[in-house]
């Protein structure tokens, strides 16, 4: 895994609702650079520029598919990031993986802190 990138959109396609799942996976890919500047990752350790790398991967999947959902078509991706994750962590994406499920939680929790001193998102 890498940093955030564009690259990341075609992995979280799903193929149902084109326009918005480009639109909100941009901005997610956006947020999510904004963060990792924000936390100097680049200058950090290669085994945790990838734990973040792939908890970031896996949360832009995850939400992508909630802004296609009912729930989630009238939804902003500040509002999907709000909804789903919190100063606790995030959603639960890996039932059977604790260890996984915990880097989740632990980026979502420092993200929403991000976010929040960013302007009151999340």
């Amino acid at each position: 895994m890498t940093k955030p990138d564009h690259a990341w959109i075609a992995d979280w396609k799903v193929g149902e609702n084109s326009e918005r799942e480009r639109k909100i996976s941009k901005e997610l890919v956006e947020c999510f650079r904004e963060f990792w500047v924000a936390l100097d990752l680049d200058g950090k350790a290669k085994t945790t520029r990838n734990r973040y790398s792939n908890a970031l991967h896996a949360l832009g999947g995850y939400l992508v598919e909630k802004a296609i959902s009912e729930d989630g078509l009238l939804m902003t991706t500040n509002e999907l990031l709000s909804e789903h994750i919190d100063s606790v962590g995030g959603p639960l994406i890996h039932h059977d993986e604790e260890a996984w499920q915990d880097e989740i939680d632990m980026v979502c929790r420092k993200l929403s802190k991000h976010l929040k001193a960013q302007g009151g998102r999340a």
